[in-house]
């Protein structure tokens, strides 16, 4: 498995040119269930490289997606995952939020709907 993103028959753009050959997120402390939502519309999208506008798609707000999910959704693996979206928050491009309390995580209710989306995939 490469570190791209797999797009039917077309050309794969290199990892480094998506983060700007970024190889550590200084900034963002992503964990695979962080949520990442766009913070910005879909108008801002031109001029994007496509697969910043894929990542962005995906995050719609008020939700978001976690980042496992994305990676998924975009066919990446999580550390370039990572990369990417620390590099598309240091640009203001996403925001995220951290994973769900304690609390949270103990409603079945909602770890049943996690589950069944993940497994949409």
């Amino acid at each position: 498995m490469t570190d791209e993103p797999r797009r039917g028959g077309g050309r794969r753009t290199r990892l480094y040119a998506l983060t700007d050959g970024r190889t550590t997120a200084p900034h963002a402390s992503l964990t695979m269930d962080t949520t990442v939502t766009a913070a910005v519309s879909p108008d801002a999208y031109d001029g994007l490289p496509s697969e910043w506008q894929a990542v962005l798609s995906l995050c719609v707000p008020p939700n978001g997606r976690a980042v496992a999910e994305i990676a998924a959704r975009m066919r990446m693996r999580l550390t370039p995952m990572i990369l990417l979206l620390g590099e598309l928050e240091d640009r203001g491009l996403v925001r995220h939020r951290p994973p769900l309390e304690e609390a949270e995580t103990s409603n079945v209710h909602l770890l049943m709907r996690i589950r069944d989306n993940l497994a949409r995939i």
